[in-house]
């Protein structure tokens, strides 16, 4: 599986679970989570990070909001499925 693969399935795990709520999303013009997926992967590259501190920093950083931890454990779970396919 490709960068470009993987960026576009955690992307669709993303959407799913919706960490910004639709009114914030609608606001900001957020359409797809395609490039914090992408920035999740180089994160994981570039710093090493785990992916739940991957998805957790990118996604606070970008957004400037609070994760509920369960929600982001359930998603980061799925997110790592996808990394370890081939």
């Amino acid at each position: 599986m490709t960068d470009d693969e993987r960026a576009a399935q955690i992307s669709k795990i993303l959407a799913t679970w919706g960490p910004v709520d639709k009114e914030m999303a609608a606001a900001i013009g957020l359409s797809d989570y395609y490039v914090e997926a992408e920035d999740i992967l180089w994160a994981m590259e570039a710093h090493g990070y785990s992916a739940k501190k991957a998805v957790s920093s990118v996604l606070k950083d970008a957004f400037m909001i609070d994760l509920d931890n369960t929600k982001l454990d359930h998603y980061v779970g799925e997110i790592a499925a996808v990394l370890t396919k081939k």
